[in-house]
């Protein structure tokens, strides 16, 4: 029987990129209010990498299935994050936000071993999805030196973020032509992990452009 000790190594890399639409008001370009005031963000970013293994190599018992090491990038393809948030003004450099998010990477369909070294054993992988929820916070850099070098319009910041995603349950159908030969069915559905809770932190350093007194945008890296 093809061995269900499939390993699976849940490490994904806080790496990435998004662009934020940033809404409020009553300000002008490149200033922020003392005080209340709440802005709605929405952003959208990629996920450049995933790290870890999906599959590391193994046997069935008879020794004639293996399974190939397969990485996260093989198995599936680039992230993309959604987000809907909002900030809050405690100064004219400073903002709390608070967000929820959605990231999904489309599973792909790969060979990951053979049978007796003549059939391939075929992975169809099912979607990897999270959504999850943080809090954190954004520091502007607003001084004459940096508009005068960018724009009065494009102010630099960096920011920190703590969450908790949750991870859907994935795994992959398995199919081969040669699972017959060892007593084993055309197709196995291999789960390799369950539904779970991840923590999650993350390091941002962007910069917004003011195209109005109600409307940025800003680009960022994480």
């Amino acid at each position: 029987m093809l061995r269900s000790t499939i390993i699976v190594i849940a490490a994904i890399s806080v790496s990435g990129c998004s662009w934020i639409g940033n809404w409020g008001g009553g300000y002008g370009s490149n200033q922020r209010p003392v005080g209340q005031r709440m802005n709605l963000e929405l952003a959208i970013g990629v996920d450049p990498s995933i790290d870890g293994d999906v599959i590391t190599t193994d046997f069935d018992n008879s020794g004639t299935a293996q399974l190939l090491r397969t990485d996260y990038g093989d198995a599936y393809g680039r992230g993309v994050n959604y987000e809907l948030g909002m900030s809050y003004a405690v100064s004219n450099t400073v903002e709390l936000t608070a967000a929820i998010n959605y990231s999904k990477s489309k599973g792909k369909t790969i060979d990951v071993g053979s049978v007796n070294g003549v059939d391939p054993i075929t992975a169809d992988f099912d979607d990897l999805e999270t959504y999850g929820a943080e809090i954190g916070v954004r520091k502007y850099f607003r001084n004459k030196t940096l508009a005068h070098l960018l724009s009065p319009a494009v102010t630099p910041y960096v920011g920190a973020n703590v969450g908790i995603a949750h991870v859907e349950s994935t795994g992959a159908v398995l199919s081969s032509a040669g699972f017959a030969g060892i007593g084993e069915p055309a197709i196995i559905n291999a789960e390799f992990y369950e539904d779970s809770l991840v923590p999650t932190a993350q390091l941002t350093i962007g910069a917004e452009w003011r195209a109005s007194r109600n409307f940025a945008l800003a680009g960022n890296r994480h």
